[in-house]
Order: structure tokens, then sequence, then C-alpha cells
């Protein structure tokens, strides 16, 4: 009998246990990397949406403490105007909104997403951007700047005192910025001669509303007096807004409600609770996930995205009593 005095290569079944034992350690190493992916995706979905949901929040609370500002005049009544549109309202609606809006409805060109709510905030801010300041006018009728106020042709402005207000279209401005005093053209009447006891402010509104952003997804936009449109906040899904009223005067919400068109209700609104819910702009490895709104509504989603809700409750800073 022939003896083989030397063995080259393997058998098949060392090569099958070779290849199996290779398959079980590349899986496991498939598995931990396919873990920690999932694990990163997660993470930075969680990032961008707590990201976002801040900002958007903070933005927001901003806006509403800031709402119905028009400087020391007493009331709407007290105010000159002879503008139209929204200059026109000027001193009174600070705060409004619309509640559920229906399919198809449009806040200018982009269609506001149907169940979402808008938010309206109105106010002003000082026309020279903490630049300059009013002075004592050389005419009662033609109010003076400093030099470094970027007022100019053109501006809807409001003047006023604590003893009455006026809002008037800017014709003209004669001094050039940095450069002395410039004195203000305008084709109205004023109620006082305003001086260095006065303001002069910016009227502006702005509507916050959810639109599609890129293509299946929807973010916050923003809608200012001039028409201009811009997207704010991407992510950002849906803004459900309650508003709470003082009915007795006494500083403290009575009730809680939503939007109405009636403004003498609106008017008494001085606080505003915001919910929003922000979603991750790709898949996070979310099978399920269930949300709970503030009225109790539980809705459950599995497209796979991370979704967060966000809640504040806002003082309106300008309305009763702090």
């Amino acid at each position: 009998m022939r003896m083989m005095t030397k063995q080259k290569g393997l058998s098949l079944v060392e090569l099958m246990i070779g290849v199996l034992l290779s398959s079980l350690l590349l899986l496991g190493v498939l598995q931990v990397f396919q873990s920690n992916t999932s694990t990163s995706r997660t993470q930075t979905a969680f990032s961008r949406i707590q990201e976002s949901g801040r900002f958007a929040v903070d933005m927001l609370s901003k806006e509403i403490r800031a709402a119905d500002y028009w400087g020391c005049a007493p009331d709407q009544e007290s105010i000159g105007n002879t503008q139209t549109g929204f200059f026109g309202t000027v001193g009174a609606d600070g705060v409004q909104g619309r509640n559920n809006v229906a399919a198809g409805q449009k806040v200018g060109e982009k269609d506001v997403v149907a169940g979402t709510d808008v938010l309206i905030i109105s106010s002003s801010v000082d026309a020279c951007a903490g630049a300059g300041r009013l002075l004592d006018p050389a005419s009662a009728l033609l109010p003076e700047v400093s030099g470094n106020c970027p007022i100019a042709t053109g501006d809807v402005v409001l003047i006023a005192n604590c003893r009455a207000g006026d809002v008037i279209a800017i014709t003209g401005v004669n001094g050039a910025l940095g450069e002395g005093n410039r004195v203000i053209s305008h084709g109205s009447t004023l109620q006082d001669a305003y001086g260095a006891d006065s303001k002069i402010l910016r009227p502006y509104q702005h509507t916050y509303f959810i639109a599609e952003g890129a293509p299946g997804s929807n973010s916050l936009f923003m809608r200012d007096e001039n028409g201009n449109t811009q997207e704010l906040v991407p992510g950002i899904e849906d803004m459900q807004v309650s508003y709470g009223r003082d009915t007795s005067g006494d500083g403290i919400v009575n009730i809680w409600q939503a939007a109405e068109a009636n403004l003498n209700n609106m008017a008494q609104v001085t606080a505003v609770k915001l919910q929003l819910l922000v979603t991750s702009d790709e898949p996070a490895g979310v099978d399920t996930q269930t949300i709970t709104e503030l009225d109790g509504t539980e809705t459950t989603y599995s497209d796979g995205q991370l979704r967060k809700l966000y809640v504040a409750t806002v003082k309106v800073r300008n309305r009763g009593r702090m």
C-alpha cells in the first residue's frame, strides 16, 4: 500500500467549516455595523428636530411677547391714520389667527397645510433701529430725527407720545444719513408737535403658517406686511395655537380658545399657547411612534421618521398685567 508522505490543501469538510465560521463572523460584524448606523441615524435625526423645535419656539415666543406694541399712544382712537390695509389697523389687532385651515387656503401664493393653524402678530419696532431718535422739531409740521436714524422715503411710520399718535407715509427725508439732523416730509396733518418726548416706530405684521417646503416635507413660513414670504424652519409638520383670554380684566386667563373672527374676543387675549410638531427630514429607523397632543388626540406614525412635540405658553407683555 502506497503511503502519502506529504499532504497539500484542505479537505472539503475543513473548507466548509472554515466558510461557515467566516460567515458567522462576517454576520456579526454586519449586525454591529447596522446597529451603529441605525443609532447614528436616530441621534442625528433627534439633534435636527431638537434644534429646529427650539429655534421655532424661541422665535415665535419672542414675537408673541412683543405683540401689540404701539408706543405710548393711549389707544387706537388717539392715533391719526389715513393709511389702508394693514397700516390702517395700526394700534389694534396685535394678536390674530386662523384655526384649522381648510384645504386650498393660501397665505400669499403659498398653500397652507390643511388642518394647521395660522398665527398673525402685529406690532412695531424702533424705526431708528437704536441708532437715532426724534428731536424737538424746528417746525411743528415736520418731525426731525438725529442723523444716524436710517429712515427712508416710502417708509410708513408711527410717531407717538403719551398724548397721541400719527401714522404717516414718508414722502421725503432732508439730510443724508450720518450727516446732521434729518427732517421728515409727509402729506399728513399731525395731531401734535412730536419732539424728544416721542418715539418714531416702524409697524409690522408677520403671518406664520405651515406650508410645503422641500417635496414631501412641511416647513414654518412667515409672510410680512409687504408681501414677502420666506421659509424659516424646515421640518415643522404641524402648528396648533390656543389663545388665553382675560374676560374679567384681572390679569388672569379665564378661558382658552381657538382663533375667532370676533376681534373683540381676540383683543382680550393675554397669552398664547403654541404646539409644534417637528419631524426629521429623513427616516430615522423608528418602527412606530405615537404622539399625544394637548387635547388628548393620539396619532401613531409608521413611516420611520422621528417626531417630537414642542409646547410653550407665552405671555403677551403689552396686554394685561405682567
